[in-house]
């Protein structure tokens, strides 16, 4: 691993907060791959140029795809940023040999960058949505989406009642250069080889047989496709109430300069006016490209149960959040025939976003050919 001691600059520099440099540091990352074209590949495709690179299982048309790639990502024109659900996907693999092969094709066509996890995209989009309508700077959601691999999971830093704020401050904006440049590989070597092989290491809770009986227990409460989205967005929004609170509370402190007591929060009606605020922009077709992450992220749990006859599996639960990471904010996004074949419902209404859904290497070979030309 790289090492990186910045302690003493940041000692000798305290102006910038912590939260400041790490805003920074991602603004920066952001204008570095601003022209490149921004790939998501499922996990199927990972496995399949992984294969390719370690020489197993070669096939001709995976093993060009996989020299595009990288010819893409090494001149600049594309990059392959994972996310939280590629991450905790991975570790399906029963293998932790091919684990670690898999770990190093992410570094490679990552260069160790990573989209916020949907969570973190869920408050900014709000964020940005809220300053924007009051006319207030604010970055665009395409500048601040973007992060390191080592903050997949959120951004977590050290901290000691031992030392005195200034220096915790300087200790953790060195901690974050330090993590900048942490590849996945490294991550992995953290971890032992014991809780690399355990199922249990960071596959998420198993939720299809609730959404199941939901799903059938509701079948015909809905008449339109446009009913079952709001439906789901209204469940989605509804989870959100407390963080619609917290961005007010933010608001406020950002305008009088200083932390809200506990005293002065004195009801939630903030969540709920947001909640009513969004449901209805959506609700009366006022949304254009506002919230893009709630739109795709409802408008695929919608489609999964607009099936009556579909059955809803574990897998599917990544298939919607692979579709929610990538089509707001990637350029392609390389998948199964199934998935593609379902974001491409019209339905959907997702030809408003740039993405294009890939599931044949043929036609990905092809598309990704005229990057570079372009």
């Amino acid at each position: 691993m790289e090492h990186i001691n910045t302690l003493e600059f940041h000692k000798n520099n305290p102006d910038i907060s912590v939260e400041a440099y790490v805003k920074r540091k991602r603004i920066e990352l952001a204008h570095e791959i601003s022209l490149s074209k921004k790939i998501y590949l499922d996990l199927k495709f990972w496995i399949l140029l992984r294969d390719a690179h370690i020489k197993e299982n070669v096939d001709h048309n995976i093993l060009k795809l996989l020299k595009l790639i990288e010819s893409l990502v090494k001149q600049g024109h594309a990059i392959c940023p994972i996310s939280y659900d590629i991450f905790t996907e991975m570790f399906k693999q029963d293998d932790i040999k091919t684990l670690k092969a898999t770990a190093q094709i992410i570094d490679e066509l990552s260069k160790g960058i990573t989209i916020l996890s949907l969570s973190e995209r869920l408050d900014f989009e709000l964020y940005h949505f809220v300053r924007s309508k009051l006319k207030q700077p604010i970055y665009a959601p395409d500048e601040m989406v973007w992060t390191k691999i080592a903050y997949i999971m959120g951004f977590v830093t050290p901290t000691s009642e031992a030392f005195s704020s200034e220096l915790n401050c300087a200790m953790q904006k060195a901690f974050v250069d330090q993590m900048w440049v942490v590849p996945l590989t490294d991550m992995l070597d953290f971890i032992n080889d014991k809780a690399l092989s355990s199922k249990s290491t960071f596959i998420d809770i198993d939720i299809s047989k609730q959404l199941n009986e939901g799903k059938f227990a509701h079948i015909n409460d809905h008449n339109s496709f446009k009913q079952m989205f709001l439906a789901e967005l209204e469940g989605i929004l509804d989870l959100y109430k407390p963080n619609f609170q917290s961005l007010m509370v933010h608001l406020y402190e950002s305008e009088i300069g200083r932390k809200v007591l506990p005293d002065e929060i004195v009801s939630d009606n903030a969540g709920e006016m947001f909640f009513k605020l969004i449901y209805n922009a959506f609700r009366f077709n006022k949304i254009t490209m506002e919230f893009p992450s709630f739109n795709v992220f409802a408008k695929m749990h919608a489609a999964f149960r607009w099936d009556k006859n579909r059955i809803i599996k574990p897998n599917d639960i990544y298939d919607i959040h692979h579709a929610t990471d990538a089509i707001p904010y990637y350029d392609y996004f390389l998948t199964e025939h199934s998935l593609r074949n379902l974001v491409n419902n019209k339905n959907l209404s997702f030809e408003v976003f740039r993405c294009k859904t890939i599931s044949d290497i043929d036609t990905a070979i092809s598309e990704l050919s005229q990057i570079s030309s372009n």
